[in-house]
């Protein structure tokens, strides 16, 4: 064991956090107001047993080491020194420990410059990679962009870059802790196979990391670096290092969801653009991108007055001081599209870009009956909220006049309802005060399906003591790739050592899984449950609840598309094919009821 871990093993991570903040328990975790962002509402967690903190607000994580350097505003030497010393560690590498930190990261950058050397001679001079080339050749993608963003193709083979990086002197190791190789028993494989290859460069220009895009269709459709010393995506945006000159001329970052959309988008001129990984904006992003402007346009493919995660990063980067505005595309599916199908459209959808608290009554008014008080009182619901957080008083007050105007209730009556609303957690509410659960997750679902599917998985990760448990409901029910490769690991686990009479540890479970599916697991299991789920016979009622809930979503949703496909029948006379319809639909009806 080196000095990192024993270390880590010393110190109770409650104890050094406890030092800053008071913790409060919360079933086997601990919780408190975040220190690195202001909320009234506490969302950030502790775990003793994993040793590690996440805020679900502002999405900050880590262990020990992490805390320090981000309270302290130490480098890791720096935080390993102070707590060497809190362990009564006597470090065995002290002097030369910083030079050991540079030569590593200076080691991974080179195996990542390598690496990225083959993918790139693989796409653009090998045969393998002669598909790849003319699928980007058919997205629209030209030689130049190949080449300026070094975009490369991974063989579908297990070794070829293992291979190729070892006969380069490189250890499995290094490859290891780039994130190239998946370690195994035998040694280690590629981790990016059969992939158009992004590679991911800071801002000064050194690379740190890759995204892999499968080609063709497949799930799942992107597999990225795993964090590194070099590599942290809530600290990354893809791009900036070729267009940070550009965001700081227009004063502004247009910010896509994709690497194909901000390439595109760069092709076609429109040059002030980067990428997130999802949609969540974290802190880390959100200050990289005030180094450059003021102004941030977000362009994703989804309504994000729906999305919960998209919603706390922008209030995070409303408080910030950002101006937020949002592109709405109506003539093609995403940038990339958009930008091949006529490139003034997508700059005008640019120039057109409204403010997001517009954008989030435009949203509403398509979706509710704005005449019914049904439709007011469901705007109030989704949008008071909202309104509750806007940090500028003057941007406030233009918003909710905007809002009265809409719904044509009066601004005071507002105002009153808007006092009435608690400050939002950022905890999910079906992972709190769960003995109504089930009325609270129906509100939920309509909006995010996935919350639900993370409650089931939190409640799996926090068997109670007194049980043996193996779940063997169908995996199919988890629509969500990674949430659905967590719970099928999981069933595999728990199914080897319940015959060891052995219970459960999630630390010990990580260690089984893939490295890329952690981070997953450490945010499921920091979640706050109810304190009586602790108890064998509710906790198990309550998995039956979520999963007879998650069954019905599925055949509702299957009930919608049915309901679509008759009237098509209907409507083209298509006989034959309504009754075989009409069939299915009083088949899954009945079905339906039977759940």
């Amino acid at each position: 064991m080196d000095d990192i871990e024993l270390i880590k093993q010393k110190i109770n991570i409650v104890d050094l956090i406890s030092e800053y903040l008071p913790l409060k328990k919360a079933g086997v975790n601990f919780k408190a107001p975040c220190p690195f962002h202001q909320e009234k509402t506490p969302s950030f967690m502790v775990s003793p047993e994993r040793g590690i903190f996440h805020c679900f607000g502002c999405g900050k994580s880590g262990d020990i080491y992490t805390f320090l350097i981000e309270k302290e505003g130490m480098d890791f030497p720096e935080a390993l020194e102070t707590l060497a010393k809190k362990a009564g560690v006597v470090l065995q590498r002290s002097s030369n420990f910083r030079s050991e930190i540079k030569d590593k990261k200076t080691r991974l950058y080179e195996v990542n410059q390598k690496a990225s050397q083959f993918f790139n001679y693989m796409l653009t001079e090998h045969k393998l990679g002669k598909k790849a080339l003319e699928y980007l050749k058919k997205r629209g993608i030209t030689d130049k962009t190949i080449k300026d963003f070094n975009l490369g193709y991974a063989p579908n083979s297990w070794e070829s870059l293992t291979k190729f990086l070892k006969a380069r002197n490189f250890t499995v190791e290094e490859m290891s802790n780039a994130g190239l190789l998946i370690p195994s028993a035998k040694g280690g494989y590629d981790r990016f196979r059969g992939r158009i290859m992004f590679p991911l460069l800071d801002t000064k220009s050194q690379i740190i990391g890759f995204s892999g895009r499968i080609l063709g269709v497949g799930e799942p459709k992107y597999i990225n670096s795993p964090q590194t010393i070099i590599f942290d995506k809530s600290n990354f945006l893809f791009g900036l290092n070729i267009t940070k000159g550009e965001i700081k001329q227009k004063n502004s970052a247009i910010l896509t969801e994709g690497e194909m959309d901000m390439i595109m988008s760069y092709q076609s001129g429109v040059k002030n653009v980067i990428a997130s990984k999802g949609t969540a904006l974290t802190l880390g992003q959100i200050e990289l991108i005030k180094k450059y402007t003021d102004t941030i346009i977000l362009c994703f493919d989804h309504d994000l007055a729906g999305d919960s995660a998209s919603r706390r990063g922008i209030e995070m980067a409303d408080h910030a001081g950002l101006n937020i505005k949002v592109i709405k595309i109506t003539d093609g599916k995403d940038p990339a599209e958009l930008t091949l199908k006529d490139v003034s459209l997508w700059e005008k959808s640019v120039e057109d870009a409204e403010s997001i608290y517009d954008y989030y009554l435009t949203s509403v008014n398509s979706r509710f009956k704005i005449s019914s008080a049904e439709g007011k009182r469901r705007i109030g619901e989704e949008l008071l909220p909202i309104w509750n957080k806007i940090s500028d008083p003057l941007t406030f007050e233009h918003y909710l006049q905007k809002l009265s105007a809409l719904i044509g209730i009066p601004d005071e009556i507002l105002r009153k309802e808007i006092k009435k609303v608690k400050t939002d957690s950022s905890i999910p509410v079906v992972f709190k005060e769960s003995g109504n659960s089930l009325t609270e997750i129906k509100q939920v679902l309509r909006v995010r399906r996935d919350l639900l599917e993370e409650y089931l998985l939190t409640l799996l990760l926090k068997i109670p003591s007194d049980l043996t448990f193996v779940p063997n409901f169908p995996e199919t029910i988890f629509l969500t790739e990674n949430l659905r490769s967590v719970y099928v690991l999981l069933v595999i686990y728990l199914d080897a050592i319940s015959f060891k009479a052995k219970s459960f540890l999630v630390a010990d479970f990580v260690k089984s899984i893939p490295e890329e599916l952690v981070p997953i697991v450490d945010q499921l299991y920091l979640r706050e449950i109810d304190d009586k789920l602790s108890s064998s016979k509710i906790w198990k009622a309550e998995i039956e609840k979520m999963v007879a809930e998650l069954k019905r979503a599925l055949v509702k949703a299957s009930l919608e598309k049915l309901s679509a496909d008759i009237k098509s029948a209907q409507a083209f006379g298509k006989m034959e094919v309504l009754e075989n319809l009409n069939k299915k639909f009083r088949d899954l009806s009945v079905k339906l009821k039977g759940l």
